[in-house]
């Protein structure tokens, strides 16, 4: 039976410690919280734009997530940036409430799915895109949470 390592554990190990990943990324992690709420007169393509991210900035998509009241009948939206619409979310159903669970970025990839990681190139926006829309329903509060690491 062999003891292999990681890389994180080679790199503590080395004299001196090789700087891993987590540092890399400033080992500081930071949030932004967007809240949107609906007007009524919302339709099918309209963007949302909710959170600016920095240059720099690799969106944490185990942790980010989106939680909404029932926003009105057939509603779907993908959430995604200004270069890939859906790279977090896709088809999202917003006719019914989020009440009784989060679905984080990476858990409404599906289960099985690895997002890679994705670092920001430019300042950006991270939006939710809607898809199909009927009837939306006025003072209904989408809100998002998404935390990143920044490098640079």
């Amino acid at each position: 039976m062999a003891t292999l390592y990681s890389t994180q554990i080679t790199n503590d190990d080395a004299s001196p410690p090789v700087r891993g990943e987590f540092n890399r990324n400033g080992s500081a992690l930071r949030c932004k919280i967007g809240t949107y709420e609906a007007s009524g007169s919302e339709s099918a393509a309209d963007v949302i734009q909710m959170v600016k991210v920095p240059k720099g900035a690799i969106v944490n998509s185990h942790l980010s997530y989106l939680i909404w009241e029932d926003f009105g009948t057939t509603v779907t939206a993908d959430v995604g940036d200004g270069g890939d619409d859906d790279r977090y979310c896709s088809a999202l159903a917003l006719g019914t409430a989020s009440t009784s669970s989060v679905t984080t970025f990476q858990e409404a990839a599906g289960a099985g799915v690895y997002a890679a990681e994705y670092e920001y190139t430019a300042a950006d926006t991270i939006d939710i895109t809607l898809d199909a829309v009927s009837s939306p329903t006025a003072g209904q509060t989408l809100k998002m949470f998404v935390f990143y690491t920044q490098n640079g």
